[in-house]
């Protein structure tokens, strides 16, 4: 992931100062080398002295707030540098997904307005398909300041399952029926039970109603999704799938194993 100090530093090149308010002393030394690092700026006019916001004071607040936007989003250590840029496809479907992740991010202030305005990615274990909703999600919260939430499925279940005062369970919950962008990974590898079942429609239908983009990662496409292990429609599956349907575009992505193609 490029560091975002210097991402900002050069989105605010030229951007004119702001005269007024107060400023939040810092230690960190000023990117344009116009101030002492504490953000303020003392000049004299007239005979009489002058304090301005230097330009170095709304870089370094943006820089604090991705911080921010990071540790609240929960990426796990092992994704929290992966881009698109590291992405390397090995088939033509694979180099579509990465050419609809570029697009995603590129276009996303005007995708999430949209009805449908997520993405499922869907193909066999190691194709990449995490590697590619994560650095959607750094390069969103980079490039927007996207409040952003991720959860491995299966580890958010077991949080949600009941318990006597669990209050992060109902806060996560909320969280994923509401934040604006969430990535729920290794969606439908737990199905078994009505409860799991029950959990799942919440989440996905809460965000389909709100339109709130959501990027979801599983093993299996949306048509078995809904299939019992002898291939009957399970109605409270099929009604999830319905709303996946609506806010997500399906993007395969099968292909040999990138993990065992490196091993080589």
């Amino acid at each position: 992931m490029e560091l975002a100090a210097n991402i900002i530093k050069t989105q605010f090149k030229g951007v004119p100062t702001v005269t007024g308010g107060n400023a939040t002393p810092t230690k960190d030394p000023c990117p344009f080398n116009r101030c002492d690092g504490s953000g303020l700026i003392s000049f004299k006019k007239n005979g009489l002295d002058f304090m301005e916001h230097c330009e170095c004071l709304e870089v370094k607040n943006k820089i604090r707030k991705i911080g921010e936007l990071f540790d609240r989003a929960g990426i796990p250590k092992k994704y929290a540098a992966k881009t698109l840029d590291q992405y390397s496809p090995r088939n033509e479907l694979q180099h579509r997904a990465l050419e609809i992740a570029r697009r995603y991010v590129e276009k996303y202030q005007e995708i999430k307005e949209t009805e449908k305005n997520g993405l499922y990615f869907v193909g066999p274990t190691g194709t990449g398909k995490t590697h590619l909703a994560y650095a959607i999600v750094n390069a969103l919260i980079e490039r927007y300041q996207i409040p952003a939430v991720v959860s491995v499925v299966p580890d958010l279940l077991d949080l949600l399952r009941p318990k006597r005062e669990n209050n992060e369970a109902e806060n996560r919950l909320e969280l994923a029926k509401s934040n604006e962008l969430l990535l729920l990974d290794d969606f439908g590898s737990e199905r078994e039970s009505s409860w799991v079942t029950e959990r799942m429609f919440v989440i996905v239908n809460a965000r389909c109603e709100r339109q709130l983009p959501t990027i979801i990662t599983s093993n299996v496409p949306l048509d078995l999704l809904e299939k019992d292990v002898h291939g009957r429609t399970v109605l409270a599956w099929e009604r999830i799938t319905s709303k996946i349907r609506d806010m997500c575009y399906q993007i395969l992505m099968d292909g040999e194993d990138f993990r065992r193609l490196s091993a080589r």
